[in-house]
């Protein structure tokens, strides 16, 4: 009996299996990779990788590459929220993972925002289910060519396209296409070519490194800027209860409309990167450097995997 994906594969191992064949792409095209690993929060010096000098690599051109982990769920049936949704044409085996494109300060702010920032920006999901099939393209380095990587602009763009608001979608996939739902809207997929060919461009555009760093950190705090409008909810009736109908009272900001430029005001995550930043600032060889750890290290609490590219000298 072949044993699931969500049995003994997390994200963080899937990802690793992307991560090194990504690296591998783009070092034969003549660019250093080096991805950010957690482990060195609490190194005594802050190093992103033996060899590689902080101080003069931040001065050079490159870019900045972001892969956000998903393990697809396997479906045997697609099931409509409402009749009167169409179904999108897939065909088994097919996939899906849900996303929240209208969290503030969520997963998907995080990856659009540094997409609009210059950063390379997909998510990546499987198309396997059980582990014996990971250990097989893992051996053969094919799980990119196993997976699907779009972008989260793709998502934004095809969602307001369709008339979509912002909230709760799945995106779900077979082995040749990819949609966007409650509404299926296609995605355009990215194959590791598109991934190598315009990572490449980016990072030999002339742009210091350690510039498009510094903007991604500065973009934590402007994620309101990537928000759209959504509309408030309809007024409870009579017949709904006490507490449906004063719901509002209790939390405003989670039932007002969010609009870009009214941003939540979340002073304890600003303090708790700031002091990120002032820990890592003792440890670094670097301003850029140290910038880079607490960009980094965020967008790994949301589970995304930042990788620091530049061309070989």
């Amino acid at each position: 009996m072949p044993i699931e994906l969500s049995e003994r594969l997390s994200e963080y191992s899937y990802g690793y299996g992307v991560t090194r064949e990504v690296e591998d792409a783009l070092g034969s095209v003549g660019l250093q990779t080096v991805p950010f690993l957690p482990n060195l929060i609490h190194e005594a010096k802050l190093g992103f990788d033996v060899g590689f000098d902080l101080g003069e690599t931040f001065s050079r051109q490159g870019t900045a590459l972001m892969l956000q982990f998903k393990l697809g769920q396997s479906l045997k049936r697609f099931v409509r929220k409402a009749p009167s949704l169409i179904k999108p044409p897939l065909r088994r085996p097919f996939w899906r993972f849900n996303i929240d494109t209208a969290e503030p300060d969520g997963q998907f702010e995080l990856l659009l925002k540094a997409e609009q920032d210059g950063a390379e920006v997909y998510y990546a999901a499987p198309r396997f289910t059980d582990w014996s099939h990971y250990l097989e393209i893992f051996k053969t380095k094919s799980v990119v060519d196993s997976s699907l990587l779009i972008r989260p602009s793709d998502i934004r763009s095809q969602l307001a396209a369709t008339g979509q608001a912002d909230g709760a979608h799945r995106i779900v996939y077979d082995h040749v296409g990819v949609y966007v739902c409650s509404s299926p809207a296609e995605i355009r997929e990215v194959d590791l070519e598109d991934l190598v060919s315009t990572t490449s461009e980016r990072a030999r555009r002339g742009v210091p490194l350690g510039a498009v760093v510094r903007r991604l950190y500065e973009g934590l705090d402007k994620r309101d800027e990537v928000r759209r409008p959504i509309e408030p909810k309809p007024k409870r009736g009579p017949d709904d209860s006490d507490y449906e109908r004063n719901i509002e009272a209790y939390s405003p900001g989670q039932l007002r409309p969010v609009v870009a430029g009214d941003r939540p005001s979340e002073p304890y995550l600003q303090r708790r990167r700031e002091n990120a930043l002032a820990q890592f600032r003792a440890r670094s060889e670097s301003e850029e450097a140290a910038l880079a750890a607490v960009f980094a290290t965020e967008a790994w609490a949301a589970g995304a995997q930042l990788i620091l590219v530049t061309p070989k000298e």
